[in-house]
Order: structure tokens, then sequence, then C-alpha cells
């Protein structure tokens, strides 16, 4: 497993999979992807941090914002903190690069 500092967030690329930190707000008036804090990408979700409702909204947002079919989006740590840790699974290496494009374009 390589390290990627993409754009100044802390990922790690094995193949076509990346593994990287979020950080969550919960209950956002507006709802995004983007930014930093402390190497690990904002997520920003309308829904309450209760029965799962937050984490799902995060997938989801991921999974949209990263042109990625949801169940290829997985929260692998931190499912009730607001620092999570995030595996993604690409199909092939162009879909990979279209959202490592994406991820600097965003983030520089």
């Amino acid at each position: 497993m390589m390290s990627e500092p993409g754009a100044g967030l802390d990922r790690q690329c094995d193949g076509l999979t990346w593994r990287f930190r979020v950080r969550v707000t919960p209950k956002a008036k507006k709802a995004s992807v983007g930014g930093l804090h402390d190497g690990a990408l904002k997520v920003s979700v309308h829904t309450v941090p209760e029965d799962g409702k937050a984490n799902k909204a995060v997938i989801a947002s991921l999974a949209k914002w990263l042109r990625v079919s949801k169940g290829r989006v997985a929260i692998v740590a931190g499912e009730t903190s607001r620092l999570k840790t995030i595996v993604v699974e690409f199909k092939s290496q162009d879909e990979m690069n279209t959202a490592d494009a994406k991820l600097k374009k965003e983030l520089s």
C-alpha cells in the first residue's frame, strides 16, 4: 500500500482501492463534500446522527461526489465518530483517474 498526498488529503492507494479519512458534520444546513480538516476530507450532511442515518448519507454523498456506486464506498472505522475511515473500490483505472482529477481540482 502506498501513500498518496492527493492535494493534502491523507490517502492510501492499493491497486484500485483508496483508503482515507473523512470529518463529518451531521445536521448541516448545506450538504457538501470538500475542504480538508487535519488531512481528512470534510463531508457535511443534513441527516441526524442516529440509527446509522448520517453514515448512509455520508456514503451516498461520497459515492455521488466520486461518481461511483454506493456499494463500492464503505465506512471501515469510526461508525459512531465524526472522524471516519472510508474505503472506495474503483472498477477501473480510468474511473479512479477521473475521481483523482476531481479530488485534486476541488482541493487545490
